[in-house]
């Protein structure tokens, strides 16, 4: 019975199950099979066919931008003359596709890292425990009630020694891909320096760096409750696929007053905008948290955003020469290019001009 689970839940997947093997796999999963797999397993397998089709125009946009990164690579082989590694991409049937990542998740599992911290002192407070991302590197964390934590690069959380005994409080400093096991005793409460999200169980993507401009909550399923600590008196519900970006510069709305800012208030630059999460095909997880795979991916991102990002993944500052320049956008993605690689890739489909100084880059 196990294999024929698998087998169909991997048609399931692929689009390729009959009606009939629909039925039959309900009918083996009613009579016991969720009892021989991780519950947060199958709820990922269940939840495929409610995930955000690919937006098409995204896909032309990468693709196009990815030819572009072709052919930078290919300029910068022929000035080095050096071969550079190609992708051999090999077409698999859908239930391949599936058993492949089943095995992926599977050793995924036995590979994290488990950070056992307990900083309890019998004569004194409990205090905190701390875990901080490396600066060019991810820390992949579970805690005590079995969920799991990604952090990005240079990104740092805290949680109480006490965490899941009676509350389950952490606080983030930068962005992390939260997977969280449901309890509903136990609320799950993540807090950064701009918003609050409440959750039983689900997995989601938080983006909260001190200087950036926004923050950013990517739901990937389930739902969450959101208050942005600005405005605490309202609760904000995002469902699946939803993401919440957060203008960490824009002031605060008192009654009918607003509370002086050095910036101007336009239309461009709203307090929050709902928007949708941005799901490839081939890709497992959305371009909002492919960071975890190590990859970088952007869409329309203005270039002062964007540059946050270069700074965190390379371990560089990059200046501006004016702010015009800031307002230029991109779509794409990078995946293991250098910094050199990446701003010859931006400089193709945008015209601009940038030099580097050891770990310097001035863009002009």
């Amino acid at each position: 019975m196990i294999n024929n689970i698998w087998i169909l839940i991997g048609k399931k997947l692929s689009g390729e199950a009959t009606a009939e093997e629909l039925a039959e796999l309900e009918e083996l999963l009613r009579q016991g099979g969720t009892d021989l797999y991780p519950v947060d397993l199958l709820e990922n397998l269940w939840r495929e066919e409610n995930k955000p089709k690919a937006d098409d125009k995204l896909e032309a946009k990468w693709a196009a931008f990815e030819d572009k990164l072709d052919t930078a690579d290919k300029a910068e082989a022929d000035e080095l003359a050096q071969p550079e590694n190609q992708e051999n991409g090999k077409s698999k049937s859908g239930i391949i596709k599936f058993l492949k990542f089943f095995s992926m998740v599977v050793a995924a599992c036995f590979a994290l890292v488990f950070f056992v911290i307990n900083k309890k002192d019998v004569t004194g407070p409990v205090k905190s425990n701390q875990i901080t991302a490396p600066q060019n590197g991810i820390s992949k964390i579970q805690l005590s009630d079995g969920t799991r934590v990604w952090l990005n690069a240079g990104s740092k959380l805290i949680y109480d020694a006490s965490y899941g005994l009676e509350q389950r409080k952490v606080s983030l400093q930068g962005e992390a891909l939260f997977d969280v096991v449901k309890d509903a005793q136990h609320p799950f409460i993540v807090t950064t320096s701009t918003i609050s999200i409440k959750v039983l169980g689900t997995r989601f993507n938080v983006r909260a760096y001190n200087n950036d401009k926004t923050s950013e909550a990517s739901l990937i399923h389930g739902r969450i409750e959101l208050t942005i600590l600005k405005t605490p008196e309202k609760k904000i519900i995002l469902k699946a696929a939803d993401k919440l970006t957060i203008n960490n510069e824009q002031p605060v709305l008192t009654g009918k007053a607003l509370v002086p800012s050095d910036k101007s208030i336009t239309e461009e630059t709203p307090l929050m905008v709902l928007g949708q999460i941005h799901q490839a095909k081939k890709d497992t997880l959305p371009s909002e948290a492919l960071w975890v795979e190590n990859k970088l991916a952007f869409d329309a991102e203005d270039f002062e955003s964007l540059a946050k990002q270069l700074e965190r993944r390379y371990n560089v500052t990059i200046v501006f020469k004016n702010d015009d320049l800031k307002k230029l956008r991109f779509t794409g993605k990078f995946k293991n290019e250098t910094i050199a690689k990446a701003l010859k890739a931006l400089k193709t489909t945008t015209y601009f001009h940038y030099k580097t100084d050891n770990n310097q880059v001035l863009i002009y």
